[in-house]
């Protein structure tokens, strides 16, 4: 039978079950296009993503692909036939990007991997940025708090003559910063592998980007006959002679290429070429396969847009397969609820508003088995007998004898210090036995 009081329990139940949905759905189409990630995520499918190119290698059945969510130095099965690919890196960050001595990538790079590292050079905002320790980013602060020092005197025209010792230059307080970091977290990324960006200068933009030119390459094929053009402003400097301009503007390298022991690795100052709006359009898909080299295993690194295995709950009810507990868990807690909201017997109009005649009897207990559930609710049995007593004294129309008064004190006290001896049933009798012979 629907009652006024079931059927506003059936609304809230429904309205819940429509406000769960909608935010499932809503949260999955957010999911779907990857508006949740960073630009040039493989979980992105938007223009600004890198699922294309994901998705497109994975369906060939040439390659193995897969996605990297755990930190790159703790992977111990990164390989010879493995291509490592850091899509979109944040420049700013690469430039504080250390290696340390023990590094399994360089590890293995060195055993015959192929490292690809393509930067977002600042074109598109940055959802997430790399995260390094809380030991190390004390040491970047204070590596910005002595650059904006310097930058402040040189502004203010104060003199920056360098001292000397011993006829040689003095180690000035930023490069001695940078050995000690180097010491604790290992050098720059650009310092171990001998290559820097080269200075910045005005800049004009083509429509389109611009045009490139092929260079030199590892590859006994050479270079790729479809370059893309180049949106980004950066242009690299090699410093190491290992280093090999693959593309250039111009003169300028923008993608270079060296070898590391058995294995290689590649640098671009651009993304773009990589994201599914330049695909849509055409792409390079040569370029594409270059970057690859010759490897089987492909690996792409989501870490670094901030996507890591955190080890839940979920993730064992998926490992373990038990998802009928999570759903039994979830039946049983809405049985449980309905069970707390209406009772499991047939419904009755008077019963639940609570008359019972036409001369509006109440259903309920009795006082004094309702005044008892209200104590056991609201005061423990420790403090039963003091409260009682101090409400009593409260009421009391005229004084207490101060010998009966101590009596009563003693015995609360004895109860308090001993419950277990002096009962609550024991003490209550004491004190009525003092009051009657007062």
């Amino acid at each position: 039978m629907l009652t006024p009081g079931n059927m506003k329990r059936l609304g809230l139940v429904l309205l819940g079950v429509v406000l769960v949905t909608g935010f499932y759905m809503v949260l999955e189409r957010r999911f779907i296009e990857g508006g949740l990630y960073p630009h040039y995520a493989s979980y992105r499918s938007d223009p600004l993503g890198t699922s294309v190119i994901y998705e497109t290698l994975e369906r060939f059945g040439t390659w193995e692909v897969s996605r990297n969510r755990k930190p790159l130095e703790a992977r111990k099965d990164l390989d010879e036939e493995t291509a490592i690919l850091l899509l979109g890196y944040p420049r700013e960050d690469f430039l504080d990007l250390r290696v340390p001595a023990d590094s399994e990538v360089l590890r293995a790079v060195d055993a015959g991997a192929r490292l690809v590292i393509t930067l977002n050079p600042d074109l598109v905002p940055e959802i997430y940025q790399p995260t390094v320790s809380e030991e190390e980013e004390d040491w970047i602060e204070e590596r910005r708090r002595i650059r904006e020092e310097r930058l402040r005197r040189t502004l203010a025209g104060e003199e920056g003559v360098e001292e000397e010792e011993d006829g040689e230059k003095k180690e000035s307080e930023e490069e001695r910063l940078e050995r000690e970091m180097g010491e604790l977290f290992g050098l720059r990324f650009t310092t171990r592998t001998g290559f820097s960006f080269a200075t910045l200068e005005g800049f004009e933009r083509p429509e389109g980007g611009w045009e490139t030119v092929p260079g030199e390459t590892l590859a006994a094929e050479g270079v790729p006959a479809e370059l893309p053009y180049w949106r980004s402003q950066f242009r690299f400097e090699l410093r190491d002679p290992a280093w090999k301009a693959v593309v250039l503007v111009g003169s300028d390298p923008v993608v270079i290429e060296r070898r590391w022991g058995r294995g290689s690795m590649v640098v671009t100052t651009d993304s773009y070429f990589v994201s599914n709006e330049s695909l849509h359009f055409g792409g390079e898909p040569g370029f594409l396969l270059w970057l690859l080299g010759d490897k089987k295993k492909v690996v792409f690194d989501e870490t670094i847009h901030g996507t890591s295995e955190s080890g839940g709950a979920m993730k064992l009810i998926r490992r373990h397969r038990a998802h009928g507990v999570f759903f039994g868990l979830f039946v049983f807690l809405i049985l449980w609820a309905w069970r707390g909201a209406s009772t499991l017997v047939p419904g009755n109009e008077e019963l639940e508003r609570g008359i019972v005649s036409a001369g509006g009897a109440v259903v309920g207990e009795e006082t004094g088995s309702g005044f008892i559930r209200l104590l056991r609710r609201s005061v423990r049995p420790s403090e039963l007998i003091p409260r009682c007593v101090e409400v009593w004294k409260g009421t009391l129309s005229a004084e207490l004898p101060a010998e009966t008064a101590g009596q009563i004190d003693r015995l609360v006290a004895d109860h308090r210090r001993d419950p277990k001896r002096h009962g609550i049933v024991e003490t209550y009798a004491a004190i009525a036995e003092r009051l009657r012979k007062r």
